[in-house]
């Protein structure tokens, strides 16, 4: 079975081999381990093949002509960006419809600019005679909202109802659209949504909020997504417990939430053998500062929460600067020697 194949078969419940795995990592990681870390990665690659460029999944570029990776930069959008490290991927500091007044005046972007992302995925490709499972990221909504409007703004207009807003959504969401379309025509795998909904608590808005106003939107995403031949992916940071069961109805194939900040056995409960996880592994307390014991066992009670021998796992811990490469190692190591349950 190659990668392809037991992505594939995760998602699909229809018995991978073993877990399949995929990298993340914050590019400090790279500075911190160094040959440490890629030696590592090379003893235990990736089933989903990362963009060389990004070290991420396939994606165009956000800045307008590439720009730089510190300090301020403008994206396609006309929104400025400060990035004060290269660990992180910064914050909007003006936002270009923070005034309704430039709604008017304002020139949206092309989604087909940064086409030479695509070109890499084909090369990629076709290098790897496609063994792997090639996954591309198509965008965001809520974030994309939050960068041009403003985080407390958007707040703000999504509780007073406001029809600019609603508009500003649909047009986010033909954006992501047409993102969809092109990277399916390339042949991409997996198309991945990105929108981080919860605090470390609760769901940013009211569940029945999100359900009347993002809900039809993403199941527009995920319609598209499986009309072009592809699974669909979404990450979401947060406590989204709520909204999962939603995620589910519109048939994401895989979900990516940060499982560790709600309860993870209700989780399990509920959704277990429903949906593919991507299980977020503890990024804020195991993996910086467990040992790799405290990760070895961390592993085998996530998956053992959401996968079996059907499948229904993808194993996934994201490597920062601050976690220690003998704790990467047991990560990766418990990941593809787990033994699969019935």
């Amino acid at each position: 079975m190659n990668s392809r194949e037991r992505v594939i078969a995760a998602l699909e419940f229809s018995g991978p081999d073993r877990v399949p795995i995929m990298h993340r990592t914050l590019p400090g990681a790279f500075r911190v381990h160094g040959e440490g870390l890629q030696a590592l990665y090379h003893r235990y690659p990736s089933d989903v093949m990362l963009s060389p460029t990004l070290r991420a999944p396939f994606a165009f570029p956000r800045r307008v002509g590439g720009g730089v990776r510190t300090g301020f930069s403008i994206d396609q959008w006309g929104c400025q960006w400060r990035e004060t490290t290269d660990d992180y991927l910064g914050q909007v500091v003006d936002h270009p419809l923070s005034d309704w007044n430039a709604l008017d005046d304002y020139v949206w972007p092309d989604p087909a600019a940064g086409s030479e992302s695509l070109d890499e995925m084909t090369a990629v490709m076709q290098a790897d005679g496609h063994q792997h499972y090639f996954m591309a990221a198509a965008g965001t909504i809520m974030h994309q909202m939050t960068f041009l409007r403003g985080f407390e703004n958007t707040l703000l207009d999504l509780a007073d109802g406001r029809e600019e807003i609603a508009f500003v959504r649909d047009r986010i969401a033909d954006f992501v659209l047409k993102r969809i379309a092109l990277w399916t025509a390339a042949g991409a795998d997996g198309i991945l949504i990105e929108d981080d909904w919860g605090t470390q608590q609760a769901l940013l808005i009211r569940p029945d909020m999100w359900r009347e106003v993002f809900k039809p939107t993403y199941r527009r995403l995920v319609e598209a997504i499986h009309d072009g031949g592809a699974y669909a992916h979404f990450h979401t940071d947060g406590s989204t417990l709520a909204i999962i069961p939603d995620l589910v109805e519109i048939e994401f194939d895989e979900l990516n939430p940060q499982v560790w900040v709600m309860d993870i056995q209700e989780l399990s409960r509920q959704f277990a053998g429903k949906v593919c996880f991507r299980a977020d592994l503890d990024r804020q307390q195991v993996l910086p500062h467990g040992t790799p014991i405290d990760v070895a066992e961390h592993v085998r009670v996530t998956h053992a929460a959401f996968g079996s021998a059907k499948g229904g796992y993808i194993g996934y811990g994201q490597i920062g600067p601050d976690v220690p490469l003998v704790n990467a190692e047991a990560m990766l190591r418990s990941l593809t020697t787990l033994h699969l349950e019935p």
